[in-house]
């Protein structure tokens, strides 16, 4: 769909459908409906961010790219903060279902300002294109070794914080810290600290090298990991806040190189690099659940 119509409708008509869809699981009665209508929201979704990257990589000039791609990541960080906090407080004092709604709500308004708000695109025009092209195109991509490196490595990312934050909560509601549902939303403050990572991360990327900043990424990470072994909520905390940290810088410098090294076909990549990172995500988030389950947060942790 990215190569049939702009950049900026294709990223309108996804952000339009997941608020629908938002608004229609708020509906819902029984398990199996909602899990539909939250599939669906996803498989909408997915147009905002393989077409966001592209659109950045073509339109910014190489030497700023990690920079654009740096503040990208930083408001996907405030939006993701917003979402979840404001959630928490308003199914705390009404229900789950209106906070839905109002999410929703919000969400559309965001859509429409967003059409407006956004240029054009400058190099790009629509093309139709067999399917065999983009089949030739992905396989091209996953042949080039400085993408598949950005594709494991975004993957591996999102297989961390995506498990973390599935679990903490889990952990902080149970003995000895038994903190409530609007406690424990607020662990989702620590996205703050990866608004602020991400956009300076990426601005770095540009006067550093992408390597440099991984290292960074990856050695903060595991710095917040050991700090979670700990019992003190005040440690465990700042072990989150610093995966947080890491994760988005590291998700800054990745998403930018797969933009840098992705040739003309740009949404192809971005495509192909959110498809490795949201598997991580799933398949690592999916199976963190038995770690939990038969090993507790050092499971977690381990893996």
């Amino acid at each position: 769909f990215a190569q049939l119509f702009t950049r900026r409708n294709l990223m309108f008509v996804s952000m339009m459908l997941a608020a629908i869809a938002n608004i229609i699981a708020a509906s819902t009665q029984g398990w199996a409906w909602l899990l539909a209508a939250r599939a669906l929201e996803g498989f909408v979704l997915g147009g905002v961010p393989a077409v966001a990257m592209a659109y950045l990589a073509e339109e910014i000039e190489p030497s700023s790219l990690g920079k654009a791609m740096g503040l990208y990541v930083g408001g996907t960080a405030f939006g993701s903060m917003a979402g979840r906090v404001g959630m928490g407080l308003v199914s705390a004092y009404t229900s789950w279902q209106v906070a839905m709604y109002a999410l929703g709500a919000v969400c559309i308004l965001a859509a429409i300002g967003f059409l407006l708000r956004l240029p054009p695109s400058r190099n790009f025009r629509p093309q139709h294109m067999p399917l065999k092209n983009h089949l030739r195109i992905w396989a091209q991509h996953l042949g080039n070794p400085e993408l598949r490196r950005f594709y494991f490595l975004g993957a591996m990312l999102t297989s961390v914080f995506t498990t973390v934050f599935n679990y903490c909560a889990f952990r902080l509601v149970a003995p000895p810290y038994e903190l409530g549902r609007t406690a424990v939303s607020m662990i989702f403050l620590t996205f703050a600290w990866g608004i602020v990572a991400s956009s300076y991360g990426g601005a770095l990327v540009d006067r550093f090298s992408r390597r440099i900043m991984l290292v960074v990424a990856f050695s903060t990470i595991l710095a917040g990991i050991l700090l979670t072994f700990a019992s003190s909520i005040v440690l465990i905390v700042a072990g989150i806040a610093a995966i947080t940290v890491g994760f988005f810088i590291g998700h800054s410098a990745a998403s930018s190189g797969v933009g840098a090294n992705a040739g003309a076909a740009k949404s192809h990549a971005s495509a192909l690099y959110l498809l490795f990172y949201y598997c991580g995500a799933s398949i690592t988030g999916w199976v963190g659940g038995w770690f939990w389950i038969h090993a507790g947060w050092l499971g977690i942790m381990a893996i």
